[in-house]
């Protein structure tokens, strides 16, 4: 276990067992308004970073901005400063079986992004944590949250794989894909590649076939949904012993 964060410039001292990461920096201080005695981290780079208290837990946050690369190195920071669990909370490109504003739990992931071809093999797969993603359908029940559980795909290209691609966005709907994003298949697979776990919760905001966008009011409650079911499902499991 290292000493200190490359470049979350913090400690094993600074951080929970367990950890949230998330792509928009404004989505660390929506968690932290959810937790207390919060100390914030670091804001180098825009990884914003905070520890606070919840239920008795300690819980981190931390943003990754865009794209598989930087969130394989947030993750991997935390892991090596003993964060054991992770909870990716973000948002979806909705295929056809997702409407704009409900939750998407990924059970697995079709790795199309390069990051995690860096960690591991090519047949190695990406899955979600099976009692986090249990926690996470009860938590979303508990809150009567519209959600849907079972694949999506993570890919690097924004404007070449995701908006507008619909030849791609026919064959991942033949293959059951119920969403797009670009970091879920990294932090599934890096995060079980070094001996932690990590689940995906995400909110549709984009429409695949119009690229139509959840309206702002909507997105707000949204990503309300989001954080209330992911802290809860988060801090309803059981802590994973730091080896090494």
């Amino acid at each position: 276990m290292s000493d200190r964060a490359w470049y979350l410039n913090c400690s094993a001292d600074d951080v929970g067992d367990r950890a949230i990461l998330v792509g928009d920096r404004g989505r660390v201080g929506r968690v932290a308004e959810l937790l207390e005695d919060v100390r914030w981290l670091n804001e180098d780079r825009g990884l914003t970073t905070a520890t606070g208290v919840r239920g008795g837990c300690r819980v981190t946050v931390s943003a990754f901005g865009m794209g598989a690369p930087i969130a394989a190195v947030v993750l991997h920071e935390l892991h090596d400063i003993g964060v054991r669990t992770f909870l990716r909370l973000g948002t979806v490109m909705a295929l056809d079986a997702v409407q704009l504003g409900d939750l998407v739990i990924a059970d697995g992931a079709v790795r199309e992004e390069s990051t995690s071809a860096s960690y591991v093999p090519s047949g190695y797969p990406a899955v979600g944590d099976f009692e986090l993603g249990a926690a996470l359908r009860t938590a979303a029940d508990t809150a009567g949250a519209a959600w849907h559980a079972g694949l999506v795909s993570s890919c690097d290209g924004f404007y070449t794989e995701m908006l507008g691609a619909h030849e791609r966005h026919a064959r991942l709907r033949e293959l059951g894909v119920l969403a797009l994003d670009m970091e879920t298949s990294a932090i599934l697979a890096v995060g079980r590649a070094l001996g932690s776990r990590a689940a995906s919760l995400c909110a549709a905001t984009v429409d695949a076939h119009t690229s139509d966008r959840l309206p702002a009011a909507e997105r707000e409650s949204a990503e309300d949904a989001l954080v209330r079911i992911g802290l809860d499902a988060l801090l309803s499991v059981d802590p994973v012993a730091v080896q090494g």
